[in-house]
């Protein structure tokens, strides 16, 4: 029998189904992809996606964010749509974003959102390009404090190499959130398998780089975290693995001492925009609304 949860609500589909316009460009010789919602003109928004993630991950979320901002959703390379690389590294992905950025006419009035590695991307380029945004909003990113290892370690990623399947199906069927945690809305978890495989020679498998984590330059997210001088504003899961107490209790205190806000969705896991969309959009649009200052319109709030 089907459940409401196995298929989209309208609100859901809505967004789902909203146009997006596909875009690609060409960054250090390798083609570059985004999706864009919205109108050139407005302030910009960008949302960038996490690990082996891509941008079709933001598509219950960016539609819903389009009447206030002009919304891009870039495909880092290595992942998703985009191109491959010999080497990749958070700096380089920043500059991808701000190349998306600057090929869609965005001004200093954008706003990068990053969720997991995203938010490290995020600070990266808060770093690197801090007078092209106005501001850095960190989902759940695995900030641990110095001195503090990560659990995660990159060189043994649980990404096994790329198997062929028969088909599509088969292929997305395969389709599991890392770290594990449930999701409420398996349409939505559908949605993002079958935007995360391609025909290949032979058959279908994921559309990321299975060597990225093994061509991917090392970085200490906790010094990006600690040198950024642009605002910031910090969202994490309130059952989050990865934005964990030691996370919190770390981030937190360095929030508090420099006026950043932070504060989390109530229930949400590590994937929020699967877990919890609703919350995750009405939490930007409110947030987004004040912060951090006027840019000559006043954005609607609610989700």
């Amino acid at each position: 029998m089907t459940t409401d949860t196995e298929n989209p609500p309208s609100w859901a589909l809505q967004a789902l189904e909203a146009p997006a316009d596909e875009h690609e460009l060409v960054h250090h010789g390798v083609p570059l992809r985004y999706r864009s919602w919205g109108t050139p003109g407005r302030p910009g928004l960008v949302l960038v996606h996490g690990a082996m993630a891509h941008a079709r991950w933001w598509d219950i979320i960016a539609p819903r964010l389009a009447a206030d901002f002009h919304v891009l959703a870039p495909h880092l390379s290595g992942m998703g749509d985009s191109g491959h690389r010999d080497a990749y590294s958070t700096a380089l992905f920043a500059d991808e974003v701000v190349a998306a950025m600057d090929h869609a006419g965005l001004g200093s009035d954008t706003v990068v959102v990053g969720h997991s590695m995203g938010g490290v991307v995020a600070l990266a380029l808060g770093g690197r390009h801090g007078a092209r945004v106005r501001g850095v909003v960190v989902l759940d990113s695995p900030i641990h404090p110095p001195h503090h290892p990560s659990p995660f370690d990159p060189s043994k990623a649980p990404y096994r190499p790329k198997t062929l399947c028969a088909d599509r199906d088969r292929a997305a069927s395969r389709f599991v959130l890392l770290p594990p945690q449930p999701c409420p809305h398996p349409y939505l978890l559908r949605h993002v398998a079958r935007h995360s495989v391609a025909a290949l020679a032979g058959g279908w498998s994921w559309k990321f780089d299975d060597a990225l984590f093994r061509k991917l330059e090392k970085v200490e997210p906790w010094r990006l975290l600690e040198a950024l001088e642009i605002p910031l504003a910090l969202i994490y899961g309130e059952q989050s693995a990865v934005f964990d107490a030691s996370v919190r209790a770390y981030v937190g205190d360095l929030a508090r001492r420099r006026g950043w806000p932070m504060f989390a969705i109530p229930g949400g896991h590590h994937h929020l925009m699967l877990d919890s969309p609703r919350a995750l959009t009405a939490a930007l649009h409110g947030l987004l609304a004040g912060w951090p200052g006027p840019v000559g319109r006043e954005p609607r709030v609610g989700g």
